[in-house]
């Protein structure tokens, strides 16, 4: 009898200490990320970019017309890793708004597309200015096909040789390098992404 109760004792503190186990384990396992949740997406990416008067009445992605037509591209790196970086954008030179189309691109060819807002400060005596926004995602091809979700963006951009181009009269366009922070999260359908 006094053997039996020591078993059913140890047998009941096994138990109990199974179930602190699991539950601890349950805990501190970290859960793979749903698809309504999105993961975090950070990056960092340097651009040229060619300005011209937008003479073509061209928007993208649904945006106002604006005065100047922005093409963009350049490379970074970001946690779901190396990306190429192509913007068509419209800007207004005098109020700032900015409005476009972002693809960001893979190696493999998967895209990751966003809507791209936001403002532009006006230049320093440098021609050096800040701007900030957000990137809406809304999509892509591979592993982006359905992506959603948002990003703050900040950006530094630095215009080359202004008095050359059609700022300084010519008709030549305005030429700018862009330096962009990336943050926010993005909803993959892959939850390992």
């Amino acid at each position: 009898m006094f053997r039996n109760s020591v078993s059913r004792r140890n047998l009941a503190l096994i138990s109990v200490g199974l179930l602190l186990l699991v539950a601890t384990t349950a805990v501190l396992v970290p859960k793979g990320a749903r698809a309504d949740e999105g993961v975090p997406f950070k990056g960092t990416f340097t651009a040229a970019a060619s300005v011209t008067p937008n003479s073509g009445n061209v928007t993208y992605c649904g945006g106002p017309l604006l005065e100047a037509a922005v093409e963009a591209h350049g490379a970074g790196y970001s946690t779901v890793g190396a990306l190429s970086f192509s913007l068509r954008k419209t800007i207004d030179l005098d109020n700032a708004p900015m409005h476009g189309c972002l693809t960001l691109t893979a190696p493999n060819g998967d895209t990751l597309n966003a809507i791209y807002d936001g403002t532009e400060d006006a230049p320093n005596a440098n021609h050096f200015n800040g701007g900030a926004g957000t990137l809406t995602f809304t999509g892509g091809t591979g592993q982006f096909r359905d992506a959603r979700g948002s990003a703050h963006f900040t950006a530094v951009f630095s215009g080359i040789y202004p008095a050359s181009s059609f700022l300084g009269g010519t008709t030549a366009p305005f030429q700018v390098m862009a330096f962009y922070s990336i943050e926010g999260t993005v909803s993959l359908q892959n939850s390992d992404q």
